[in-house]
């Protein structure tokens, strides 16, 4: 990255964290319509169920720990988004 863009990136962040009532990062829990079910289960895994306005969009999915799981259901969620954008 150069000088250039360094300083255009550091301007525009600065930016958007002035003129911001919430200065919290965006996440993909923003995202509306969106459901992550993560439940815990006897054997320390985790199962992993996506929905979007309650239509399941993924299956339950297990996972050996949670932050895996959370991991998953972003790359989900973007997925499913950006395919729902360009239909």
């Amino acid at each position: 990255m150069s000088i250039d863009n360094l300083r255009r990136f550091i301007r525009e962040e600065l930016g958007k964290n002035l003129r911001s009532a919430n200065t919290e990062p965006h996440t993909f829990d923003d995202i509306d319509g969106y459901d992550v079910q993560i439940d815990g289960f006897v054997g320390n895994g985790y199962t992993l169920t996506v929905f979007y306005y309650e239509e399941k969009i993924f299956p339950a999915t297990r996972f050996n720990d949670r932050e895996e799981a959370v991991s998953f259901s972003r790359q989900v969620i973007d997925k499913d988004r950006v395919k729902r954008m360009n239909k």
